[in-house]
């Protein structure tokens, strides 16, 4: 029997207390163990391991939660990663495979996420999978650099729409989430305008300094002593055909059926982000506004405005092409070349289509993903395809998927550029068929302009296109689900 007054009870120890006990101390031995071996064996990289731990934890602890939260922070990524590697060298762009690898880890395994899953079985998820199997098949193209280039290849061509659209059709379904992905884009898209300025008015710094000198990047951005200002994007063509659909954009939306403090709001951001595309000296990004431009008037089956419309475009072109106004200004100069028919950037990549022509004479398929442009150059830097610019996005498909990846690829754009511009047509006057419209004119812009550049796959063009597409077939959708 327990005498009175005495407290023999065992009480277990919480928190903090824990550490003092047997267990607790053994437990810190052991970590602190793995850690100074982690740091022994991978040196500096292993102390980088040890203090992104504890910021890993922290992120699947939110997503395991709120996946919709890892969908976000790939476009964030996206705008940010090739600018940090200028700051801190890194694989940067890994961050948007990890993220959209535990979103999906959190989809299928978390019971407290419940998702409609038919809301996936939809046809722009289905032609995803389908242009991703045939990325698939070209794993065993003879003509490869093998998986890894492989790997490190598709994955902007197709692999992060394969594992986005179906995302956001399982986790974004409501007008809201379209309206925040609209004020992300927007926020960030600003956030590099204002970035480009601070290069254009006070130079670039220290890091960027080095990237443009150190690593040979001046010659395409330092043109007769003039900046093309880059931002913190890969480069000055990424960031003016990304300013340029953001301006084209922000346009339509403030020809909407807005209250009025909201449509001068967007005039003001068009304008903004138009001048961001003008000091970033990129010629082809002139086809984002022109041709999308064209789509809007289009969509909007307004025959007098579309009028106008053309005729505004043909006075443009005719300043451009036939007349020398504006020549004191370094941007519309840069803009002028692109209508020469004797420039020389022209001819050159002519060349190279025809090379190209030549070397894929006898392969439908292509010479293999991986093989050209960067990674082409970082696997196998003497073969021909790594040392014959595709410049062109469709050149790229065609170089590394041959004749019938790429007429796969177009015709999947023109599938969901028939289906989703016919919807819109349909659709009554309404905030949600504006933004539509936006949508559809900036997919366009961005289409025609990749016949100049990689403008498709590059960051942030590709994620943004990423969920622009779904948002699009769900704001043209009959009815709410």
């Amino acid at each position: 029997m327990k005498p009175q007054g005495s407290n023999l009870s065992y009480i277990q120890p919480q928190g903090a207390s824990q550490i003092n006990t047997g267990y607790g101390i053994l437990l810190l031995l052991a970590i602190l163990g793995a850690a100074f071996l982690l740091i022994k064996i991978l040196g500096l990289a292993g102390g980088m391991i040890l203090l992104a731990l504890p910021v890993g934890l922290l992120v699947i602890s939110i997503l395991w939660n709120q996946p919709k939260y890892g969908v976000w922070a790939t476009l964030l990524m996206g705008f940010l990663s090739s600018g940090l590697t200028r700051y801190v060298p890194g694989p940067w762009g890994l961050s948007i495979d990890i993220l959209l690898a535990l979103c999906w880890l959190v989809v299928l395994m978390n019971k407290q996420i419940r998702v409609n899953w038919k809301n996936a079985k939809n046809d722009l998820v289905w032609i995803s999978c389908i242009w991703m199997l045939y990325l698939c098949l070209e794993m065993v193209n003879p003509s490869g650099n093998g998986p890894i280039a492989w790997f490190y290849a598709m994955r902007g061509i197709g692999f992060y729409q394969f594992l986005t659209i179906p995302l956001v059709f399982l986790l974004f379904r409501e007008d809201r989430d379209v309206q925040k992905f609209l004020n992300i884009i927007i926020g960030l898209s600003l956030l590099g305008t204002i970035w480009g300025f601070k290069q254009q008015i006070f130079g670039v710094d220290a890091a960027e300094y080095y990237w443009l000198y150190d690593l040979d990047h001046h010659e395409e951005h330092v043109l007769h002593g003039v900046l093309r200002v880059f931002s913190f994007y890969s480069d000055a063509g990424a960031f003016g055909a990304s300013q340029a659909m953001m301006a084209l954009l922000c346009g339509i939306l403030f020809m909407g059926p807005s209250p009025m403090m909201k449509r001068i709001k967007y005039l003001i951001l068009g304008l903004i982000f138009f001048l961001g595309f003008a000091i970033s000296g990129t010629r082809g990004a002139l086809m984002v506004p022109l041709a999308g431009g064209i789509a809007y008037l289009i969509l909007m089956k307004n025959f007098k405005v579309l009028a106008s419309g053309f005729a505004g475009i043909v006075i443009v072109f005719c300043i451009l092409k036939y007349t020398f106004l504006f020549q004191g200004v370094e941007q519309v100069r840069r803009m002028r070349t692109a209508l020469d028919p004797n420039n020389k950037s022209m001819s050159v990549r002519l060349d190279n289509q025809k090379i190209f022509g030549q070397y894929l004479a006898n392969k439908p398929f292509g010479g293999g993903i991986g093989t050209a442009g960067f990674w082409g150059a970082r696997f196998n830097p003497d073969s021909l395809m790594a040392n014959t610019a595709t410049d062109s996005w469709y050149v790229k498909i065609w170089a590394e998927t041959g004749f019938v990846g790429l007429l796969l690829h177009l015709m999947i754009i023109g599938y969901i550029l028939g289906k989703s511009g016919h919807a819109i047509m349909v659709m009554p006057s309404s905030q949600r068929k504006s933004i539509a419209m936006g949508f559809y004119a900036s997919f366009v812009g961005i289409v025609f302009a990749s016949y100049g550049n990689q403008v498709l796959g590059q960051m942030p063009t590709g994620p943004i296109m990423n969920m622009m597409i779904p948002f699009l077939f769900i704001l043209t959708r009959k009815t709410q689900s």
